[in-house]
This record gives C-alpha cells, structure tokens and sequence, in this order.
C-alpha cells in the first residue's frame, strides 16, 4: 500500500493496491477541500434551483457534504476582501511554468478560482454577499480583459462567464450590456480562428463557444458548437479509445486534457439544450468520448502502469523536460490521481464509475468528493 498525504487540512489520498487472481485494484480515499481551492480550474458545476434545493438538504442532514460546504465557505468569506486583478492579456500558453510572466498571469487567474467558489457558496447560502462579490469579478474583468483568440488563455475565463448567467439579476442594464458584449467578442473571435490544432485546443474552442451560446440564447453559435464537437469527436478520437493529443503529447496527462472540459460541458450544456448530450455519440468512425474514458481505466485502476512523454512530438515539452520540471521527465509514470477530476464528472454518465472516488460500493461515494457530489444523483434528480 502507497499513500501520500499532502499539507494537512488540504488533502489526502489513500491508494490501496491489491493484486487479485488476474487484476489489479485501485482505489481513492478523498477528504478533501474543493478542487478550486489547491489549483486553477476553468470548470464549474452549474446547478438549476432544484439541485441547490437537494444540496441545501444533504448539507443539513449529511456530515460529509457538511465538511466540504464548511471548507467552501471559509475560502469564500475570505474571497470578500480580495480586489479582482484583471489582465488585459493573459500569459499562459506555451510558457513554462517557471516563467515570470506566466507565474504573474497564474495570480491573476486566481479570480477565476474565486468566482467558482463564491458560485458555490452561493449554492447553500441566501446571502447577497457572495453574488454581489462575483460581480465585481465579472465587470473587472469584462472592462479589462481584451480578447485576442487564444483558446486555452481564454478557457480559463469561462467560470465568470457562468457567474454571470448565475448572478445576472445583480447586474444593471449597463453592466450587462458591458459583460454580454464582451462574451460575444471572446465567443466569435473563437469562431474567426483561421485554424486551431485538433486536440484539446478544439474541445475548449467549443466549449467556449457552446457556454456564450447557451447562456445568452445565440442559436448561430449554439449550432456552430454543436457542429463542432461532432467534427472534433470524428476527427481528433479513435475507436480504440485513443486520441490525437494521445499521439501527439504521448501522455494520458493531455488525453486527459481534451476530455475533461468536453465532459464538463455536455454536463453543463445538456439542460439548455439536449443536443449537446454527446457523452454518448459514436462518429462514422467509431469513437466516442464515452470510449476514450473507458481507455483510461486500466491505467486509474492500477492494473496497467504508463509511462509519459517518451515520444512527445510537441517542442513545448521537451523545454518543459529540459527545464528540470519533474511531471514533465519523459518516463514519468502516469499518476492516477490526474485522472481524478475527469471522473468527478464523467461519473455522472456512469455512477459505476464512484467507486473510483473512496472505498467500498460506488453509491456510498457520491459525498466523497465535492464535485463527484454535486454530479451525483443526489443532486441531479
């Protein structure tokens, strides 16, 4: 048995191996502090009024989701006295990570982090307190932010996007007009782009796209996404379950990269329209998102074992190798908890999938994880 355990009161993982007849099992032992809280995200689960409803019950009756709902409402009120830093431009995209601009861009990003935790306070919570704070996010960031097209910079911003739709009835007429304006800008430039590699560029291209589409009711956009993931699904998987960022990266850790915001999405987007439920949409070649997670569950299973950037065809991570970042030393082997966030939602197309998340039958995971719990069905009823 290995176990890890981080900074005490952030998390701490268990993995318990054990070799079987013919198989190996893995599994997660998670108490933990909302994912928003140990890194940059760009996904948020968006809950209508009715799984706010179910969460507020299971926040009074159910100790763990208790202990998580605790831990996002002290970063929150802390949040409260935090002023939004706001770029004009974001410098991300192919930096290293030692980069001082990119680590300065990395400080700014934390506003996208606090909006996600301000949304989900808001979810248990009637104070106008964290609504009125994630406004002030938004409008900083609409009047700052010049959109320019980079897709994975502007992935990023696609929580303030959703704090607005969230919290929208706290704007004014001017603010909305600002901040609508803005997300068209961002959307279409994404439209505009004269070509975008096919990989996980494609599914954050879209997925911004799709998320502008379902939140100001913009049909022409809608269905260019719709288009688009499709397109994307046809062309960038495979049947066996492999991918090009798989071939081009050789890493399970961009695999991954290309899947999750897709996932997310078809989550999030599903309820405004059921076109974009394609989890499950098979292309005339035979691949599938829902084929490409099932690839990886040897690997987060423990039964097989991967090693990383070997054959990486991309110039960005031999630099990130050459540097001496470690997750980035061809032979690295393939962390399962990498895998983690991606199955927090893909659970939710396959609750078998739980058992993946803490110990014992996958049903008595749902509150183990807190975005696992808000995908689960105790709060999507």
């Amino acid at each position: 048995m290995v176990k890890l355990s981080f900074q005490k009161g952030f998390l701490t993982k268990q993995y318990g191996i054990e070799m079987g007849k013919h198989f190996f099992f893995l599994t997660f032992t998670l108490w933990m502090v909302p994912l928003c809280a140990l890194s940059q995200t760009s996904n948020v689960v968006i809950l209508n009024a009715s799984g706010a409803g179910h969460l507020k019950t299971l926040i009074a009756e159910n100790k763990k989701s208790k202990h998580h709902y605790d831990s996002i409402i002290v970063l929150a009120n802390q949040h409260l006295q935090d002023k939004p830093r706001p770029l004009k431009q974001l410098f991300y995209e192919g930096l290293l990570d030692t980069n001082p601009i990119r680590i300065d861009t990395r400080k700014s990003l934390e506003d996208i982090d606090k909006m996600v935790t301000l949304i989900y306070a808001s979810y248990g919570s009637l104070q106008t307190s964290y609504p009125l704070k994630a406004k002030g996010i938004v409008i900083a960031w609409a009047n700052t932010y010049q959109p320019n097209g980079n897709t994975i910079n502007e992935n990023k911003l696609v929580p303030l996007f959703w704090g607005y739709y969230l919290f929208k009835d706290q704007f004014s007429g001017k603010e909305k007009k600002t901040v609508e304006d803005w997300m068209i800008r961002i959307a279409k430039g994404q439209m505009a782009r004269p070509h975008t590699p096919n990989n996980n560029w494609e599914a954050k291209r879209h997925k911004i796209i799709g998320t502008v589409s379902c939140i100001l009711g913009n049909e022409e956009m809608k269905d260019f996404s719709i288009k688009g993931f499709k397109e994307y699904i046809n062309t960038a998987y495979y049947a066996d379950g492999t991918s090009n960022d798989l071939k081009e990266r050789d890493a399970l850790h961009y695999h991954i990269s290309g899947l999750l915001p897709t996932i997310a999405f078809f989550v999030n987007c599903a309820p405004f329209d059921p076109a974009f439920e394609l989890y499950n949409y098979t292309s005339p070649g035979g691949s599938s998102i829902k084929k490409s997670v099932e690839f990886t569950l040897p690997y987060v299973r423990g039964e097989m074992k991967r090693r990383e950037w070997i054959n990486s065809k991309v110039a960005l991570d031999k630099k990130r190798a050459a540097a001496g970042l470690a997750e980035y030393q061809p032979g690295m082997l393939f962390d399962p908890q990498d895998a983690i966030p991606m199955f927090e939602w893909a659970c939710h197309y396959n609750r078998e999938w739980y058992i993946l998340l803490g110990q014992g039958e996958a049903e008595n995971n749902y509150t183990s994880t807190w975005i696992g719990l808000l995908n689960s069905p105790l709060i999507r009823k």
